[in-house]
């Protein structure tokens, strides 16, 4: 008999999770009356809960938050026996976009009870900063380096946007301070060196509420798309990122693809790196980038 954990980022879309508690308790016990029910209470609190459940195979554990709860409950159960789900209440709820899932509470609950079981990959980025320190997580949707991830460090600042406001307000506030590093990308045997604007790594089509950088990335291909841009003017970003939010920025001969199982990106300045929306380092050197393949089963 299948059990049921919601863990609930009362953060999550600036404060929406706090406010929806109510909503959200009602909505749980009405249709999973012997549901567990849990509070976030601090950063990666989320993956503590789900780490301590990974092991049942009949346990299904939902991220009721953003993608950076998303994160959080998928780096907890990757490697276990659990199944994941999703209550999107984010300000860019990405994930789900692969999925389908509705960001309607009520539709998002029916999708947990009369979903079907799905595949997914995940990936596993590891970082070395300019201090010689490690970090290695896994990421679900995404890794966004230099100025998306710049981007979504900006994001933190704005109290009361969410959405694609809150992305399109920290595009304008980046664009005129950010200065293009120059980068080598080392992916399928082969090496680009040079100033690029952004590299962009999807498992999932889009990032940041609406930008669909890697649009034909699939969830359950075993391969991650890459997507990355040289450097441009602001001119030419502002003509480029109107496409983006449609999926359309391949006819711009400054933006390239590519689909690998693992790369590389070497810089000699400090850079940014984001994890599905999550910044994980700001003084990032060298980053190590793989695919792990049907590392979640997703119900939806």
């Amino acid at each position: 008999m299948r059990t049921y954990t919601f863990i609930i980022n009362p953060i999550a879309g600036k404060g929406k999770g706090r406010k929806l508690l109510k909503t959200l308790d009602r909505e749980i016990h009405t249709h999973f009356p012997e549901s567990e029910i849990l509070i976030t209470q601090h950063r990666l609190h989320a993956f503590e809960l789900a780490k301590e459940r990974k092991d049942n195979q009949d346990q299904i554990v939902i991220a009721v938050g953003g993608d950076g709860t998303v994160n959080e409950v998928s780096n907890g159960l990757i490697g276990g026996n659990a199944l994941m789900s999703v209550i999107p209440i984010g300000s860019g709820n990405d994930f789900v976009k692969m999925f389908n899932i509705p960001t309607d509470i009520e539709k998002a609950i029916d999708k947990i009870k009369n979903g079907s079981v799905r595949n997914s990959d995940a990936g596993t980025v590891t970082i070395e900063s300019s201090d010689g320190s490690k970090l290695t997580r896994y990421f679900i949707n995404g890794i966004g380096i230099g100025f998306d991830a710049a981007v979504a460090h900006q994001t933190t600042k704005f109290k009361h946007l969410r959405g694609v406001s809150l992305y399109a307000f920290s595009v304008a506030v980046i664009l005129f301070k950010y200065k293009t590093p120059n980068l080598m990308l080392s992916m399928n045997g082969a090496n680009m060196n040079g100033e690029h604007f952004l590299i962009a790594i999807g498992n999932g089509k889009c990032a940041g509420g609406g930008f669909y950088l890697t649009p034909d990335a699939e969830i359950d291909d075993g391969l991650l798309d890459v997507c990355y841009i040289d450097n441009v003017t602001i001119p030419q970003v502002m003509k480029i990122f109107p496409s983006v939010m449609k999926g359309k920025h391949k006819k711009h001969n400054k933006v390239h693809f590519g689909r690998t199982d693992a790369l590389r990106v070497e810089s000699q300045q400090e850079i940014m790196v984001h994890a599905d929306g999550e910044v994980l380092a700001t003084k990032a050197k060298n980053i190590d980038i793989k695919v792990s393949p049907n590392a979640l089963q997703v119900i939806a």
